[in-house]
Formats: structure tokens, C-alpha cells, sequence
């Protein structure tokens, strides 16, 4: 895939700018704004959501059991910029690469200009497919690392200054560090040419342990290549043993996945009080942005989860 000469202008110094700093200044802040009058814009600026919580708004991502969406129901990456600003003020939109219609770079850039048209902008995309950055096999693992510079390069033409990748994994005796830090060392000399950091979350495969996560990034030693910190994908048997996993990603982090997990009838969130980890993450000395996700079983109303979410947040973030 060719680069833009437009994707490569600033790209060192976006590469190396933190998130939070190049965050737009938004004019409104629509139903967000009429509901929560005392948030301040400083504060909305560091709250994001994951179009991942409207999956099956999407037709890429609903399940294939469900009935057709109707007309003013369906969602795709064209359009939700519009509606996460109308219904919930929120002007810093997460995408997941399993919502992309098309991979050109013509469809990014219109991914860019609809998230522009509403004083938007995308701020990262969660890349799922079949990469194993940490394949033993050299000439898979290289493929690999091709797929997701492609998937950089579609981050640099929608606007976004961040790509999240997997490490991919194996089996457990197969693990070795400096194998899969060589892909995402590749990966991060790769984006600063076109201004997009490589980040590395607690996800799945090998990055399921936080330890393999901040082994990854400390062994990769490069400013462009940081940390998503999932507050879903952290086992522990108590609140203070989830802070403390989540702590271990703290002097790496660049964007944290504000997730929730399972919802009741009641729409309540019923895992883990989410206050304790932002109020963490908060004291590390984190600026950066919360992106709000959920997956696992999904809230009965999406927006009003989002809006509860967005208020513990506000409640807890500093300007």
C-alpha cells in the first residue's frame, strides 16, 4: 500500500506527541452538554468511546443470528462520528479494523473527513485479525508485521495517531520476548515515518499477561511504542490485585480502554467498581484520553451505560 505524501507531514513529531496533547478544542457538546452542564470541555476532551459498543449497530459485527437492522438503526464508520457527537458529546472515536466496508485509503480519508465534518477526529484503531507478531515461523511473522504496517498506514490516513496490535501467542513454552519485541520494534521505526505510534494492550494470546505486555514495550525501548492499559482484561481476585496488574502498565501508557464488562436487567455494570482504577490511573500522572468500551454481556442501553460512564469519569479525571 503506497503512503500519501499528506500522511507523512509531522509524522516525526506526531510520533512522538502524546494523545491527549493534540486534541481538538470542540465547539459543542450536544446531549452530553444538556445533560452534564457541569463537565467541563477540558474534561470531555479526555473521555473517547470505541465504536466497538454499538457492534451490533454494524453490520460487519452483528450477530448473525439477529433480525435486520432498520433503516435509522445501522451504524458504520461513515456515520458514527455524527451520532457518538449527537447523542453523547463525545468527539474522540476509537474504530476496530472488523468494522472497515473497505480498506482502501480513499475510505479512510472519508472515515477522517465525516469525523472532521462533526469537530471529530479518530484517535486509534483496534486491529483484530489473523497477525501473529510472535510466530515462530520468520517468513509468517514478517507477513504479519506487513499486514499491520497496512493497517498503520490506514491509521495515519483517517487521522488517528494510534494503532493497537496483537501480539499474537502460541504455546506458553514458545514465549520469547526479544521475538515479538523485534516485530513491534519494526513497527514502531515504521510509524514515525507517518506520525503513528504502535501500541501494545493486555489483550490476547501473549499480551493476556500483563507481564508479556510490559516486557514487550520495555525490551522494544522506543517512544513510539506504548501501552493501551484494558481494565476488562486484567484477571484478579480483588480490587486492589486488579489495580495492582493495571499499576505495572502505568510508566508506558498512552490510552486506556475504559472497559466494562457484564451488565444485569438493570443496566448496572456487575464485574468491578470502576472508580478505584481510574482514580489509579489518575494518580500515576496519566493526561491522556479514556475510551469507553464494553464486551461481554452487552448493557440494554448502550448510550445510557456510556452516559453513566462518562460520569464516573468526569467525577474522577482532571482537566
Amino acid at each position: 500500500m503506497n503512503r500519501r505524501s499528506f500522511i507523512r507531514l509531522g509524522g516525526k513529531a506526531a510520533a512522538i506527541a502524546p494523545l491527549w496533547a493534540v486534541a481538538p478544542t470542540f465547539a459543542s457538546f450536544s446531549r452530553a452538554a444538556e445533560s452534564a452542564p457541569a463537565v467541563p470541555e477540558a474534561v470531555l476532551r479526555r473521555i473517547g468511546i470505541t465504536t466497538v459498543c454499538f457492534r451490533e449497530r454494524f453490520t460487519q459485527t452483528r450477530a448473525k443470528t439477529a433480525a435486520p437492522l432498520g433503516a435509522d438503526e445501522e451504524l458504520t464508520l461513515l456515520t458514527a462520528p455524527k451520532f457518538l457527537a449527537d447523542t453523547l458529546g463525545l468527539h474522540n472515536v476509537e474504530i476496530w479494523s472488523a468494522q472497515f466496508a473497505d480498506m482502501s485509503l480513499d475510505y479512510c480519508r472519508q472515515i477522517k473527513a465525516a469525523a472532521a465534518a462533526v469537530k471529530s477526529r479518530i484517535i486509534n484503531i483496534q486491529v483484530d485479525g489473523q497477525e501473529n507478531l510472535s510466530d515462530p515461523d520468520a517468513a509468517k511473522r514478517a507477513a504479519s508485521v506487513d499486514a499491520i504496517k497496512k493497517w498503520m498506514d490506514r491509521a495515519a490516513a483517517v487521522g488517528a495517531p494510534t494503532c493497537r496490535a496483537n501480539t499474537g501467542g502460541g504455546p506458553p513454552e514458545a514465549w520469547d520476548v526479544n521475538r515479538t519485541a523485534d516485530s513491534f520494534r519494526q513497527l514502531a521505526q515504521y510509524g514515525k515515518g507517518i506520525g503513528v505510534k504502535i501500541l501494545v494492550e493486555n489483550h490476547i494470546g501473549y499480551s493476556a499477561d500483563i507481564d508479556k505486555v510490559v516486557a514487550v514495550v520495555k525490551a522494544v525501548n522506543d517512544p513510539n511504542c506504548r501501552v493501551i492499559s484494558d481494565w476488562g482484561n486484567t484477571p484478579s481476585n480483588s480490587p486492589d490485585a486488579r489495580v495492582a496488574g493495571l499499576s505495572k502498565m502505568f510508566p508506558y501508557l498512552e490510552l486506556v480502554s475504559a472497559k466494562e464488562l457484564d451488565f444485569d436487567e438493570q443496566n448496572h455494570h456487575v464485574n468491578y467498581d470502576v472508580v478505584p482504577l481510574i482514580k489509579a490511573t489518575e494518580a500515576s500522572g496519566f493526561k491522556g484520553i479514556y475510551s469507553i468500551e464494553f464486551y461481554g454481556k452487552p448493557p440494554k442501553d448502550v448510550v445510557a451505560a456510556a452516559e453513566d460512564m462518562i460520569k464516573a469519569l468526569a467525577a474522577n479525571i482532571k482537566a
